[in-house]
């Protein structure tokens, strides 16, 4: 299980099946938006070939995924929460 530490204290657990929603700035003429760029999970529930999630240390795979993002929530829904990869403070491995 991984853990994401946020600045302000926040801890975010992420477990095999924790679905994680990369999102990125997108604007145009008609204004600015945030667009969806990726879902999925550890386990590969969204993926037909594997998620690109699991890694052999989970930390890389769930790194490279805040990084390749500018926010992300858990879960998808106009109810969930969406944080600023900016916020990250680190990640950590918890047993």
């Amino acid at each position: 299980m991984i853990i994401i530490n946020m600045i302000d204290g926040e801890k975010i657990t992420v477990s095999p099946d924790t679905v994680l929603v990369g999102i990125n700035n997108y604007s145009s003429d008609k204004g600015f938006y945030l667009k969806q760029n990726y879902v999925g999970d550890i386990d590969g529930n969204f993926d037909k070939k594997g998620s690109p999630l699991n890694t052999t240390d989970e930390r890389l795979g769930i790194g490279g995924f805040l990084l390749s993002h500018q926010a992300f929530s858990i879960g998808e829904g106009e109810d969930k929460e969406i944080y600023f990869t900016s916020a990250v403070k680190s990640i950590s491995v918890v047993d």
